[in-house]
């Protein structure tokens, strides 16, 4: 597990500092950092196996060394530190060329590290973009992505491919189980209905045609609807399709980063979101997320209280921006959470805009 990442020179920082857990939550009006810790991470896998930093690449497109590198630097290297416990830390220095799309590595002593402890560098990885597949009548396969990665696509364009293709196998995650069968479908089955009751799914891979196709229908009472396209559902369903997956079919010392999970879902689908995801990281599962929801964040903290995760597995991240600096630089609060699931803190700007509004209804 990465249990810190410095940064230094990289865009909106010029310096930051994250000691990370089991869940760690990112949160911050929009344009002060948080994309950029993600991609940090991310250009280190694109760039695995090279001796310096790819900004275009599989994962992400940064630009350039000009775009890379943080406006109020002071030199013009890039660094990067990954602490893993006891088990080391790798240092990384890239110089920045101003019109170049890739960073060459500055050669610097570094502890003795074995390559396969990095989650960046070898599998056990899954990134999902904010961007995700949109809802259509039959999705693309790869046999690669799907079963010699495990991945359901950084788009989770091959989501419905990896449940057709692994909707029997058990999944590992004790804490995240809620269906009386442990299969990887029945655990799906049982979270979707948490988000929208009745809410049933059918898979299917067809080889031949090299296409899935994805099928809901819902029960009410003793009656069940016909089978719908996901064109004809909610778009929500299909959006959040991938990250139910990938959590759920993850392993203790997995890896995740995921952008906005809670994109175009319900209140009350958002909250259990932030419970399966709190159960998954219980279980051993890093997760890195970024998020606008105070309905995730608070599903968070309930499965604290209820002791579904302890706080100590749980980091929240606030980046703010000062409005009335002279330079453009993100300071990162970290409000901790208690065992009753109580936030230490709670900076101007943390998900209190209800209240802020409020106040002015009722002046």
């Amino acid at each position: 597990m990465i249990t810190r990442l410095i940064i230094e020179n990289f865009k909106a920082f010029q310096y930051a500092e994250l000691n990370l857990t089991e869940l760690n939550l990112l949160t911050g009006i929009n344009g002060v950092g948080k994309s950029s810790v993600l991609q940090a991470l991310l250009l280190l896998r694109q760039s695995r196996g090279t001796d310096g930093l790819s900004l275009k690449g599989p994962l992400v497109d940064i630009g350039l060394g000009r775009d890379a590198l943080n406006a109020q630097a002071e030199s013009d290297h890039i660094r990067m530190e990954l602490s893993f416990g006891s088990e080391g830390v790798v240092h990384f220095d890239f110089r920045s060329i101003s019109d170049s799309d890739y960073l060459p590595g500055i050669p610097i002593e570094s502890p003795a590290f074995n390559p396969n402890q990095s989650l960046l560098i070898d599998g056990n990885f899954q990134y999902l973009n904010a961007e995700r597949k949109s809802p259509t009548v039959i999705f693309p396969t790869s046999n690669y992505q799907v079963q010699q990665l495990r991945s359901v696509g950084k788009n989770g364009e091959f989501a419905v491919h990896f449940l057709a293709q692994y909707q029997r196998e058990p999944i590992v995650l004790k804490s995240a189980r809620i269906a009386e069968s442990n299969t990887l479908l029945d655990q799906v089955d049982a979270w979707f209905q948490r988000i929208s009751a009745g809410t049933r799914l059918t898979t299917t891979y067809r080889s031949d045609l090299n296409v899935a196709t994805l099928t809901y229908r819902f029960e009410m009472g003793e009656n069940v609807t016909p089978d719908f396209t996901p064109v004809n559902v909610g778009f929500g369903f299909t959006y959040v399709l991938p990250i139910i997956v990938a959590v759920l079919a993850a392993r203790p010392g997995d890896l995740l980063l995921i952008e906005n999970p809670e994109s175009h879902l319900h209140p009350q689908g958002q909250a259990q979101l932030g419970t399966l995801l709190a159960c998954a990281a219980a279980d051993g599962v890093q997760l890195i997320v970024e998020t606008h929801s105070d309905h995730l964040i608070n599903g968070v903290r309930v499965a604290v209280k209820e002791k579904n995760i302890s706080p100590e597995q749980v980091s929240v991240y606030y980046f703010e921006r000062d409005p009335d600096a002279d330079e453009h630089v993100t300071e990162i609060v970290q409000p901790t959470i208690d065992a009753n699931g109580r936030l230490s803190q709670q900076p101007r700007g943390f998900f209190d805009e209800y209240a802020r509004q409020l106040d002015r209804l009722l002046q």
